[in-house]
């Protein structure tokens, strides 16, 4: 009998001191190559960057019938993540012109003057809550100008995405936030339908002339898109901006460096992203396996814990260390395989705009509390990041 590890950890609802999360994430990872965490549903956790990346690249067995391992039979669908190759490749191809490096070429004169636009007022003030001023609007703005919406929708979505994530004191997730986005979606689905904006600037249009097979594309397939797209696109790149200012503002020699050199700007984002990882990714198998040793039974759920590959010191050298100019990076934060986030490039571009257009209005900056910082698990997020500066 294969004899393996259980463990009870909570990986997606704890409140924790800021960086805890990673701490025991790798402590877990040195203790267990994989380990079964009976929390909650049950599912296997993979935790060392070589089987991860195994197990990406190997979607026949670790299929994306599910990609949240505490739930194996979701009710709502995901797109494109949720379909299988060859129909994966075939979705992405939709969006290529929308999320390819050379499209967000042409966005990121807009992305960097948006992050001005969102800084310059915030600069008299000598302190904000970095979260709310800047983390709320700046990717909401930036994901309506690649969608080829007005700007005047960015309230809604700032508010709907509060509502879902809870992330408001005193205020649980509140689930019809999502069908606010659906509906949001469905009306506007059914607008271009019926009076179509110019396909090479509105996203909607775009996918409503697209065709799947020789088909026109399936409304249902338009809107899962859309949703899944605005999922992905607002609070992940939020608590991903979150992680690297608090990084900026505890390590000063990082933030002079950067301030002084825009050029390490990409690279000390490449580095953030590997050292603060925030989203893991779920398999559903479609088999009885034996991966490593580790005894997976069909449909059962594997964490694919990302967090704990980029960290994981037998790929990365110093691997606990933040090294703004490391090289070679390899990091995973994106995930692997052809599944790797649509919206890789964009997010890139965002990072780096909004640590560029800061730097340049307030080079110095520091944590604005004695207190200490929160953040929950799942996606990894701070609760706030309080910062001050000399006017």
């Amino acid at each position: 009998m294969v004899e393996y590890a259980s463990v009870d950890v909570d990986l997606t609802s704890k409140i924790a001191p800021a960086t805890e999360h990673w701490k025991e994430i790798d402590r877990l990872r040195e203790q267990h190559r994989f380990f079964w965490n009976s929390h909650g549903p049950g599912y296997w956790v993979l935790t060392r960057y070589d089987d991860i990346r195994e197990a990406f690249n190997t979607p026949e067995i670790f299929s994306n019938r599910s990609i949240v391992a505490t739930d194996p039979n979701p009710a709502y669908r995901f797109l494109p993540s949720f379909s299988e190759p060859p129909q994966h490749m075939k979705y992405r191809h939709l969006m290529n012109a929308w999320f390819a490096p050379a499209a967000i070429k042409r966005y990121a004169p807009r992305v960097a003057e948006l992050a001005r636009q969102t800084i310059e007022p915030l600069v008299p003030g000598g302190r904000c809550d970095f979260i709310r001023a800047f983390g709320d609007g700046f990717p909401v703005k930036v994901f309506l100008l690649v969608m080829g919406l007005p700007l005047d929708d960015a309230d809604f979505f700032v508010s709907a995405v509060h509502r879902m994530s809870g992330d408001t004191p005193g205020h649980p997730s509140d689930m019809t936030a999502w069908d606010d986005i659906q509906n949001y979606w469905r009306l506007m689905v059914e607008d271009r339908r019926s009076a179509p904006r110019d396909p090479s600037v509105d996203f909607v249009t775009h996918l409503s002339r697209c065709e799947l097979d020789g088909e026109p594309l399936p409304d249902q397939d338009i809107l899962d898109i859309l949703v899944t797209l605005t999922l992905g696109s607002l609070d992940t790149i939020k608590n991903q901006l979150g992680w690297c200012f608090y990084h900026l503002a505890t390590h000063p020699d990082d933030r002079r460096r950067v301030a002084a050199d825009p050029e390490l700007v990409p690279s000390a984002v490449e580095e953030f992203l590997r050292a603060y990882p925030i989203v893991g990714m779920a398999r559903k198998v479609t088999q009885d396996i034996d991966f490593h040793g580790c005894p997976i039974k069909q449909d059962q759920m594997v964490l694919l814990s990302i967090p704990a590959a980029t960290r994981d010191p037998r790929q990365f050298p110093d691997a606990d260390k933040v090294l703004i100019d490391r090289s070679p990076n390899r990091h995973i934060a994106f995930g692997a395989s052809e599944h790797r986030c649509l919206g890789s490039h964009l997010a890139r571009c965002e990072l780096q705009s909004a640590i560029r257009q800061w730097h340049e209005l307030i080079p110095d900056y520091h944590l604005d509390t004695d207190e200490q910082l929160l953040a929950h698990g799942g996606l990894i997020s701070l609760r706030t990041l309080p910062l001050a500066w000399d006017v």
